[in-house]
């Protein structure tokens, strides 16, 4: 995943088996206090998906870490993960 300078999360999704899913929507947001907002959906075979994402991101030198929640009509969960920064 990617978060432009205009706060936009892009990226693309993965099965377990490491093959690409079709992205049907993603309207994810980052603020500039790190706050993330959103929502995603993708189809597998023709099983729609659909979820809302909260969390936060957080900077620290060039490292930024990434942790929140995620509701979907199946369950939900958490995510985190961390990378560096391109700037």
């Amino acid at each position: 995943m990617a978060i432009g300078a205009n706060g936009v999360v892009t990226g693309a999704i993965t099965n377990s088996t490491g093959t690409d899913v079709t992205v049907t929507q993603n309207a994810m947001q980052v603020d500039s206090n790190g706050n993330i907002t959103g929502s995603s959906g993708f189809t597998v075979g023709t099983v729609n998906f659909s979820f809302t994402w909260q969390g936060k991101v957080t900077v620290t030198g060039n490292v930024i870490s990434i942790q929140g929640t995620w509701t979907g009509q199946y369950g939900s969960g958490v995510f985190s993960g961390t990378g560096t920064t391109s700037n």
